[in-house]
C-alpha cells in the first residue's frame, strides 16, 4: 500500500507548515460553503477554483503516488481513493470550466461569444449536475479526513496555550 514519502509525513512538518495546511483547508470548506449561496457564489467558486489548484500541487507526491501504483499492491481501500480522485477532479473540471464560461459571459471579452457556443448551450445544466457532485464528492472527502481535522485542531489549541 501507498504511504507518504518520510519528508511529507505530517510529524516532520513544522508547526507553521500545518497550520498552513489547517488554514487551506479551512479555507476551501468555507469556499464550498459559500458556493451554496447565490449572492457569493461566484466568489465562492474563485477561491475554489484556486484552492484546490494550491491543495493539488501541495498534495503532488501523494497523488502521483496513489496513481502509479502498481496493480498488484493495489488494495480496496486504495481503489477507492483513486475512484474518489478521478471523480472529484472531473466533475470539479467541468464545474469550473463550464463556471467560468458562463462567468465570461459577463465580461467584455476580444474573443468571439459563438467560440464557447458548445459548451454555454449546456453550460448550466453541466454545471448544476457537475457542481453537485463535485460538493457531494468534497463533503464525503472531509467526512474520510475529519479525524486529520480533529487532530490538527487539537495540536494548535495545545501549541496556543
Amino acid at each position: 500500500m501507498t504511504t507518504l514519502p518520510d519528508e511529507t509525513a505530517p510529524a516532520t512538518l513544522g508547526l507553521d507548515k500545518q497550520i498552513g495546511l489547517l488554514v487551506l483547508n479551512i479555507v476551501l470548506v468555507i469556499s464550498l460553503a459559500v458556493t451554496m449561496l447565490p449572492p457569493l457564489h461566484c466568489v465562492g467558486g474563485v477561491f475554489l477554483l484556486i484552492g484546490c489548484g494550491v491543495h493539488l500541487a501541495l498534495h503532488r507526491r501523494w497523488i502521483k503516488a496513489v496513481i502509479l501504483e502498481t496493480p498488484k499492491n493495489i488494495t480496496p481501500a486504495l481503489r477507492r481513493q483513486r475512484r474518489l480522485f478521478w471523480a472529484k477532479l472531473l466533475s470539479g473540471f467541468v464545474c469550473g470550466l463550464s463556471g467560468l464560461v458562463i462567468g465570461l459571459d459577463t465580461l467584455p471579452l476580444a474573443i468571439e461569444p459563438h467560440f464557447f457556443l458548445p459548451l454555454h448551450c449546456c453550460g448550466t445544466p453541466l454545471h448544476l449536475v457537475s457542481g453537485l457532485a463535485f460538493g457531494s464528492l468534497n463533503i464525503y472527502h472531509l467526512v474520510l479526513h475529519r479525524h486529520w481535522f480533529r487532530k490538527k485542531l487539537a495540536i494548535f489549541s495545545t501549541a496556543s496555550k
